[in-house]
């Protein structure tokens, strides 16, 4: 390696393999899918994916410490979001890679 090679900073690498971490998982790639289509509530991902809403609520909470999700209260209810363009960017990407041949 050369002088002119920079690693990443610590905090960049602990932020990118928390991202890769809850994408790891396919009940998470398949709500964030939806959130790309638009937003929802707990009870509109739980139906919609038939999943239990203890389950989407479990998920979505990791996804959020991911800062992939966010929620507004709209009413009694939360509804999640994704989190700015670039996590829709890097989900359409992986989806593009997969389906790649």
């Amino acid at each position: 390696m050369d002088n002119q090679t920079q690693d990443i900073e610590r905090h960049t690498l602990e932020r990118v393999t928390e991202i890769f971490k809850a994408l790891s998982d396919g009940t998470r790639v398949r709500i964030l899918h939806l959130l790309i289509q638009h937003p929802c509530s707990v009870g509109h991902i739980s139906h919609t994916l038939n999943l239990s809403q203890s389950n989407v609520s479990h998920q979505l909470r990791l996804l959020k410490q991911a800062h992939l999700v966010h929620a507004q209260r709209q009413g009694q209810s939360k509804i999640y979001q994704l989190d700015d363009q670039h996590v829709t960017q890097l989900l359409e990407q992986a989806l593009n890679h997969a389906t790649h041949h």
